[in-house]
């Protein structure tokens, strides 16, 4: 009999990367993505990425994709500017580092050209799982996938959650849910037009610019079509542009007027980007799991046979640059766990399972130390001297 497809639920970075993956090695797989088309929108997709030899680009590699990411891969774009909310300590480092960015969507297009179009489902985001027959010796055969547009899926050899930080399949392994950290990046963008954007292209060229100051910090990236993303990253609740909040992003200029209160001390170069961000505005609340939920014998994280998760629906993480390398890695990682079982000839449920935990055992211990590094960046970058800190972070050797 032919064996089942394993289920990828969300078509992401990792779970295409997985698809792609399994996709070399001839293993039948489908992936259940939320969004309506492959037409994906620049507006709300996230920005560049910066792809790292031995993660990111070491999964494209294994996928054979080398040659077509290079194609859109920005190596001149490796460049960050550090400085102060004041505009002190200004240095730029990583010139020529082996970490060329690419935008998100150019990422997910990519990886879809790769793939089948009869592979990805799309229009079906996850609303639940439950057993079909209350049977929890089944394995994965008998979870039973219940989507939004009201049908079912059923019937898999293993399902892999790739379904982000709102993870529907988290829960089968782990009642943990994400924490919002108590910090927020607000996106706006400089579009050529704009009058800043000649100060952008000098400040950050094509690579990214952080300023730090007291509970609040200044991101600014370049994109492939070379405007640019501005992230004001605040300290502030969860409602703070909910329609209703102080800086309710439905009403952009009053939003604007109490985002520059954060920003009144800072150096004008720097207070004018956002002075200068167009919208519309995009909140990303900072989450994370709790860490703790990775450590031996947690009984916080357990096995449900024919389950796993990649990505942020594994081990979701406030920003410290290795989100998507990460990720990636995962399903890497995963795979290689699978093909072992593979080739010693086992095929079988159990087959799977060991390749599983092979997989969980390397990925936890990994996925813990991500997160408590995405809490010292967030340590770093809502302070004054973060900008110094990070310096010494990147560069001990710089001389301060």
């Amino acid at each position: 009999m032919k064996p089942a497809p394993i289920a990828i639920v969300g078509g992401g970075p990792c779970g295409l990367t997985f698809a792609r993956l399994l996709e070399t090695a001839g293993i039948d797989y489908v992936v259940f993505e939320r969004d309506a088309s492959p037409e994906g929108t620049s507006l709300f997709q996230g920005g560049t990425l910066d792809l790292h030899s031995e993660t990111g680009q070491k999964a494209l590699r294994r996928a054979g994709l080398t040659d077509e990411f290079e194609q859109v891969a920005r190596r001149d774009a490796t460049t960050i500017t550090l400085q102060t909310c004041r505009g002190n300590l200004s240095t730029t480092l990583g010139e020529g580092r082996d970490a060329p960015e690419i935008d998100r969507l150019q990422l997910r297009q990519l990886l879809l050209n790769s793939l089948p179009a009869h592979r990805i489902r799309w229009d079906k985001a996850l609303h639940s799982i439950d057993r079909a027959n209350k049977n929890p010796q089944l394995g994965a055969a008998d979870w039973l996938l219940h989507f939004a547009d009201g049908s079912t899926e059923t019937g898999f050899r293993l399902i892999v959650g790739a379904d982000g930080a709102w993870s529907k399949v988290r829960p089968l392994i782990t009642p943990a849910s994400p924490q919002y950290s108590g910090k927020m990046s607000i996106e706006g963008r400089i579009s050529p037009g704009n009058p800043q954007y000649a100060a952008a292209q000098e400040m950050v060229g094509a690579g990214n610019s952080v300023a730090t100051g007291k509970d609040t910090a200044l991101c600014i990236q370049q994109v492939s079509d070379r405007s640019y993303r501005v992230y004001m990253s605040l300290r502030v609740p969860s409602t703070f542009t909910r329609p209703g909040g102080d800086a309710d992003i439905t009403e952009l200029e009053k939003a604007r007027t109490t985002v520059l209160a954060f920003y009144a001390d800072w150096a004008p170069h720097l207070r004018a980007f956002v002075e200068a961000a167009e919208g519309p505005w995009r909140p990303w609340p900072l989450n994370r799991l709790d860490p703790d939920i990775f450590l031996e014998g947690s009984e916080s994280w357990t096995r449900e046979p024919g389950v796993t998760l990649l990505g942020d629906a594994a081990h979701l993480a406030t920003p410290n640059g290795e989100g998507v390398n990460m990720a990636m890695y995962d399903a890497l990682v995963l795979f290689d766990a699978i093909m072992t079982e593979i080739q010693k000839g086992d095929s079988d449920p159990a087959a799977l399972e060991r390749a599983i935990v092979a997989y969980e055992a390397e990925m936890r211990p990994r996925g813990r130390e991500k997160i408590l590094d995405s809490i010292d960046m967030e340590e770093m970058m809502y302070v004054e001297e973060g900008a110094a800190k990070m310096l010494a972070m990147i560069n001990p050797d710089a001389h301060q």
